[in-house]
């Protein structure tokens, strides 16, 4: 009897030894729900080299684009819900993509817990130097003249970009067509090569393009001005009044993750937005550093999603 109880006790140390090891020990996988180059990615792996810094371990950054966001948005719902996957969730994937699928193979509310926002930010209308406008109401103009002859580029159907545009088209009657990518970056590009016409992206995106005279911006989706770049007029300074798109992104993980990992990792993730080297750059593309707690961040997404329904609305989508 005694050592088939010394066995049994040898067997459970190890398991006992595993579970009472401190979170982390072992590397740490961010899902992005767009490619490299974006500014998803660009915030994911700043994020993520400053936590490999405080946590002591790896945080390797999983590029999963496509599908309208809900690729990476899937993976992540239903992974381990242990701490070691977290989700770089947006507006798509959590205000826009329920009201625009009739069916997610996720649940933004039970599949996900909110652990802090990370920036937010308004979005500016860019267009090729090539294309003969300068301001708002020209481009809508020459729409009118040249009906589905211009084209924008958007990543997925339902993206702020594609329900910006059907906004506008909406509002003025214009016509061009949406064009889909994997990813801002392969659209971007296409956009400086004059493939596309037109679209729209964070200042964080378009800024450095802008300025080298490659893009040329028209307007920003905000209700004023960005600081960085005020030269640049909002849609309704420039005759399209109730044109904003204020997207955002934060960090999420599974349903399920225990109470003390999600506190702990929210306290890891906001000291770390608000380190300098991460805070400034943010503050310099004109976007509005985050930091909220769960339940702020929780309260903010309901908000968000009934604004977006109301611009879905006004841009005459219906769920697919």
């Amino acid at each position: 009897m005694t050592r088939l109880l010394l066995a049994a006790l040898l067997a459970f140390l190890p398991v006992a030894t595993v579970l009472a090891q401190p979170f982390p020990n072992r590397p740490l996988k961010l899902i992005v729900p767009d490619g490299a180059g974006t500014a998803p990615d660009i915030r994911a792996r700043q994020l993520g080299a400053k936590l490999q810094e405080t946590l002591g371990q790896p945080v390797v950054i999983d590029n999963r684009p496509g599908g309208s966001m809900i690729i990476g948005a899937d993976s992540a719902a239903h992974a381990a819900p242990d701490g070691y996957t977290l989700f770089l969730g947006n507006v798509v994937t959590h205000s826009i993509n329920p009201h625009l699928f009739k069916a997610l193979p996720y649940r933004p509310d039970e599949d996900f817990i909110p652990v802090t926002m990370l920036s937010a930010g308004a979005l500016v209308l860019v267009v090729n130097p090539a294309l003969p406008v300068k301001t708002l109401p020209e481009l809508i103009s020459l729409a009118k003249a040249q009906p589905g002859k211009l084209n924008y580029g958007a990543v997925g159907q339902g993206s702020t970009a594609h329900i910006v545009m059907e906004q506008i088209k909406a509002k003025t009657g214009a016509s061009f067509e949406s064009v889909v990518y994997k990813s801002t970056a392969q659209y971007i590009q296409d956009l400086i090569g004059g493939h596309l016409q037109f679209s729209l992206n964070f200042w964080s995106v378009v800024g450095t393009n802008v300025k080298a005279g490659k893009l040329r911006a028209l307007a920003v989706a905000s209700d004023r001005r960005l600081d960085v770049t005020p030269e640049i007029p909002t849609f309704a300074e420039a005759g399209m009044p109730g044109i904003e798109a204020f997207a955002w992104q934060g960090i999420f993980l599974p349903a399920g993750t225990p109470r003390e990992i999600v506190a702990q990792l929210q306290r890891e993730i906001v000291r770390v937005v608000n380190l300098p080297e991460i805070r400034n750059p943010i503050v310099e593309t004109g976007a509005v550093v985050g930091g909220s707690s769960p339940e702020e961040f929780a309260a903010f997404i309901r908000a968000d999603r009934a604004r977006w329904k109301k611009a879905l609305a006004d841009a005459k989508m219906e769920p697919n």
